[in-house]
């Protein structure tokens, strides 16, 4: 009798919890409030320096309501040439930021502190945006808890909640539309198997449904996804077509979908061993689509032998139907930024860094051409020297993060001339 009452107590707390978490991710009247002047969000936490403005939507004025903080960012996703997100997590809270000015002015768009964040969200794994104004965020469950996913239709300002019904790990967000949108999720069931389970949506986030999974010895009656292998990425390039990507006792495989996801089939063979000898471990990232055509795309592939990497690329003109390989001649990397990617702006142009020095590249990886050195990136590289990130989104202009893990500092660098200089923002 005594277990039973425990138990209902349990879930009494458990529910007002939640009511608690949706009354605070709800409140579509009141925009964020602001932060006081000159706040420093943790201690340790230092390093990067946004100034702060209200929304566009509030009363207050932006030279009245300006302040700064100093915050430790862990992600950012460029979303056009004037504004792009950042992001960090400080005491379990998610700290969310937007400039539309090229980091000169920024504005807080993070949801409510009462959803928790013990990790730091990554963008295209557990955070994505469309557009300006529509976003997604999921927090994967915890103690029980369901899966929450937060979503904004006018850029932040305020947030609403939804949820999935499991709690295993958040794999991949992939958003075609403000509608139409993909959560997979994952849990290792046996060696060299995994539990893939795809959850759509096509009202924005209000409502969502899983699709038909797998059965229990990986079989593919149905075109199911199957359990063999661990997925590295997901991607959606249109409204039916999908690609998944996985490592298969630890060769890179590729499925796809033509139906939205409903059935998903082998994709074609673009991966030959062989032509990797010596490789101890690969990995391959999901499919990267340049333009709304959503016909030419690349995918990264590393191999790893030892304590040193080295990248190459596939790429494809006919929406994935088809792969070539693309071999960079590029070095091998090492020490903490030898898992670093090369990026492409497009089927042709592309940027990697390694040791300090930024290279360029015309012709989809096969020739490179070293960038001259950059005086503040190298300054900065010595008390910051892992890269977390590189994004280009024009020839011309790009941001870099990088950070010191063992300080928790962080900084956000600008370039407006193709790499050759460097500035933070």
């Amino acid at each position: 009798m005594r277990s039973q009452w425990i138990k209902m107590a349990q879930t009494a707390l458990l529910s007002l919890g939640i009511a608690a978490v949706l009354a605070a991710c709800t409140d579509s009247d009141q925009p964020p409030e602001a932060e006081p002047p000159q706040q420093q969000e943790d201690a340790g936490n230092t390093g990067q320096t946004l100034t702060v403005v209200p929304p566009v939507n509030s009363t207050e004025s932006a030279d009245n309501a300006k302040y700064q903080i100093q915050t430790r960012l862990t992600d950012f996703q460029l979303l056009n040439d004037n504004g792009g997100l950042a992001w960090g997590v400080t005491r379990n809270a998610l700290r969310l930021y937007y400039t539309q000015d090229q980091g000169k002015t920024w504005t807080n768009i993070s949801p409510s502190e009462n959803v928790q964040f013990p990790a730091n969200p990554k963008y295209g794994q557990s955070i994505y945006f469309v557009d300006r104004a529509h976003g997604w965020i999921v927090r994967e469950g915890m103690g029980g808890t369901d899966t929450m996913v937060l979503r904004t239709n006018n850029g932040g300002v305020t947030w609403s909640l939804s949820s999935l019904s499991k709690t295993d790990k958040v794999t991949a967000i992939s958003f075609v539309s403000p509608e139409k949108g993909w959560i997979l999720t994952t849990v290792d069931t046996a060696i060299g198997k995994q539990d893939k389970k795809l959850y759509f949506t096509e009202d924005g986030g209000i409502t969502w449904n899983r699709m038909s999974s797998s059965d229990e010895d990986g079989k593919q009656e149905a075109e199911e996804i199957s359990k063999r292998g661990y997925t590295t990425g997901m991607t959606f390039s249109d409204p039916k077509h999908g690609f998944l990507t996985a490592l298969e006792f630890g060769t890179p495989k590729l499925y796809v979908t033509s139906d939205g996801g409903e059935n998903w089939n082998t994709g074609p063979s673009f991966f030959d061993r062989n032509k990797f000898n010596g490789c101890g471990n690969f990995s391959v990232s999901s499919p990267q689509f340049f333009g709304r055509e959503a016909q030419s795309a690349w995918m990264s592939v590393s191999c790893s032998q030892g304590e040193s990497t080295t990248f190459n690329g596939f790429f494809t003109t006919d929406g994935g139907k088809s792969w070539k390989l693309s071999n960079f001649t590029l070095n091998k990397q090492t020490g903490a930024n030898r898992n670093l990617s090369p990026v492409f702006l497009n089927a042709s142009e592309g940027w990697a860094m390694q040791k300090g020095i930024t290279y360029h590249t015309k012709d989809a990886g096969k020739t490179w051409s070293a960038l001259p050195a950059s005086s503040v990136l190298e300054k900065i590289l010595e008390d910051y020297p892992e890269i977390v990130k590189i994004q280009m989104v024009t020839s011309k202009l790009g941001w870099i993060l990088v950070e010191n893990t063992d300080a928790k500092r962080s900084l956000l660098l600008q370039t407006v001339d193709g790499g050759v200089h460097w500035k933070v923002l």
